[in-house]
């Protein structure tokens, strides 16, 4: 369909509609096309300014300085991105007005309606003024909604906005999807996930020029595409772009969530947008570390916590964002319902506080020491989904899970990774009794539509407790596996969807496996028992994650640590001055190159390589 038929196929549409706005997902279905040409960088500094008001809502919502300095921040340590100078005014609106006048943008980070700052005539008159002169508009999340008597204004400059009594503004767990309609706006987006309080139903223009949808979403109770985000080219040459989302802050540290609002700013400029769109995460690092500690723990804990202080310091001095923990946080051998919550009251919150007092942000998934130690045969498999509980209570990880597994089993986006915990422990009937290692039914549909649903990210790592690929070295007595192995549904779905890390404990010692380009890592530490303990720092790129394992020597001595039921590890974990003054040391390097064939393993070392050292 050439551009002609496109627009008389749209105006005898617009002629049979209601002088009220037309349902923008409609008009989407009427045209494909771009609504117009990127401006390719041309070395021209443009200048863009961002009105950030004064936070309004709490801590973590509608702070708008700091959405504003961060977004900022992103667009200028940007590869790709031409030059830019990007001034911030605060409270509002600029001291001096006149500072606008050389801007090819404005973004609002504000309130709207009563509390936007357009309300006061003197700067509405303003913006209008500007916008004739062609200068380009993007309005987020609140700021959408004009205060009263601007409706037509914004109308006039982005092509539609919010309308109270007929646009909603729920908080929602909604998934995102870009459209198909190759704007410049949506290069290098993808699909993402994320609770905010997103705006549906806005009022559009009923005539042409029509505004480009963006982004579309679903209400959980109204389960119809919606328009999320929407760009706008004004008949005065300006450009015009609005972005439903933006009430959580956190969200801005999602690569997906922000890309399509850096490239829409830039578009706004006329400035050029990348390819692949702005690519705004820098350099960041997480630490695993499974199997920590694996031995039920007052805090602080006589003859041990040197050692554990000396341990999670070298965590914390590697800078990472957070640390993964993959199961077997206590040793959990408690023999019944109030013993469960009895030892549970004390151990987890102890263990909570120690990482807390380091500064540590953590996930941690379930471990078999978290559901009381396998087997589970008889009377003792229907104690799990009470162990269960007590994990989900203390450590309050994000409730997104299967219905049955909410806290258990979870997912988050962090920059530009999908990171997802899995409950490796269903019900089964096989030789570890009434729960089997596996993950299937339920689980593995709500695994699969995770990933699914977030293809905006560039990695994807997964932690579950037990190895899945074998054979892997093991200094414990049990070593459970997950049952299936490479030929596992799991497995299958995680190489079909490209998964990069498969990060487990369980067996207490370094095996580094690679199948179908995925890496699973079995690692960790047993404190009081082994004689090393190790932990992996990745260090995660937009195109690329490089890998350290790091161990360390302890000594196990004196006599047993109290603990419930008969398996008690030394009464005292120590490290030598020796081992101290030589700190961890570094057992195996490698890089996974998104780039390389077959997400390739570049330059392995150590427990990487070929060679496995012991």
């Amino acid at each position: 369909m050439n551009e002609s038929t496109v627009r008389t196929v749209k105006r005898a549409f617009l002629l049979s509609c209601a002088a009220a706005a037309v349902s923008l997902s409609t008009i989407l279905c009427l045209s494909g096309c771009p609504s117009g040409p990127d401006e390719a960088g041309d070395q021209t500094v443009r200048r863009i300014a961002f009105i950030a008001a004064a936070p309004s809502h709490g801590e973590g919502n509608h702070e708008w300085d700091q959405d504003a300095q961060f977004l900022k921040q992103c667009l200028e340590g940007a590869p790709e991105v031409e030059s830019l100078d990007i001034a911030i005014h605060y409270n509002g609106w600029p001291k001096e007005p006149g500072d606008l006048d050389d801007a090819d943008a404005i973004v609002f980070f504000t309130d709207g309606f009563e509390d936007h700052p357009l309300k006061a005539p003197e700067r509405l008159a303003k913006i209008r003024e500007l916008a004739g002169k062609g200068i380009g508009l993007a309005f987020l999340h609140y700021s959408v909604h004009p205060p009263p008597g601007a409706e037509a204004d914004f109308l006039e400059w982005i092509g539609g906005c919010y309308e109270r009594g007929y646009s909603q503004n729920p908080i929602n767990v909604v998934t995102v999807a870009p459209a198909d309609n190759g704007h410049p706006i949506l290069r290098g987006c993808g699909g993402y996930v994320a609770e905010d309080e997103w705006y549906f139903d806005f009022r559009f223009r009923a005539d042409e020029p029509l505004p480009m949808p963006l982004m579309t979403g679903k209400l959980p109770r109204e389960p119809k595409d919606k328009v999320l985000a929407w760009a706008f080219e004004r008949t005065d040459g300006g450009r015009g772009f609005a972005f439903a989302g933006g009430h959580y802050h956190k969200n801005w540290h999602m690569e997906p969530f922000r890309k399509l609002v850096l490239n829409g700013i830039l578009w706004a400029a006329k400035a050029g947008v990348p390819e692949t769109g702005v690519a705004s995460a820098p350099p960041w690092r997480f630490v695993s570390i499974p199997d920590f500690v694996n031995v039920d723990l007052t805090y602080p804990q006589p003859g041990w916590e040197d050692t554990l202080d000396y341990v999670l310091k070298a965590i914390k001095a590697e800078n990472p964002d957070f640390v993964l923990v993959a199961g077997d946080l206590v040793m959990g051998r408690w023999p019944d319902k109030e013993s469960i919550q009895k030892y549970a009251d004390l151990y987890y919150p102890a263990w909570i506080k120690r990482m807390q007092d380091h500064d540590l942000k953590f996930y941690a998934a379930l471990g078999d020491h978290g559901i009381g130690d396998n087997p589970w045969h008889g009377e003792k498999a229907t104690l799990v989904r009470y162990f269960k509980r007590q994990f989900q209570k203390h450590l309050k990880m994000p409730l997104n899970g299967p219905l049955r597994m909410k806290g258990t089993a979870f997912w988050f986006i962090h920059e530009n990774t999908l990171f997802i915990a899995l409950d490796v422990f269903e019900k089964g009937d096989g030789p570890q009794g009434g729960i089997a290692p596996k993950v299937t039914g339920e689980q593995l549909e709500w695994f699969d539509q995770v990933i699914a649903g977030n293809s905006g990210v560039e990695h994807i790592v997964v932690m579950g407790h037990t190895p899945i690929l074998g054979p892997v070295r093991k200094e414990s007595s049990s070593g459970l596996m997950l049952e299936g192995g490479a030929e596992s549904p799991l497995w299958r779905t995680m190489a079909k969807h490209g998964v990069d890390l498969y990060l487990c404990g369980e067996v207490h010692a370094i095996t580094c496996t690679r199948t179908d380009g995925i890496l699973q890592i079995a690692h960790g530490g047993l404190f009081g028992y082994n004689e090393k303990v190790n932990y992996l720092v990745a260090t995660v790129h937009p195109d690329k994650i490089e890998l350290q394992l790091k161990e360390l020597d302890i000594v196990n001595e004196g006599e047993k640590l109290w603990q419930v039921g008969t398996n008690r590890p030394s009464r005292m974990v120590s490290i030598t001055d020796e081992v101290k003054e030589r700190g961890f040391v570094v057992v195996g390097t490698a890089t996974v190159d998104k780039a390389a064939p077959g997400r390739g393993l570049i330059n392995p070392t150590g427990f990487f390589g070929p060679i496995r050292p012991r």
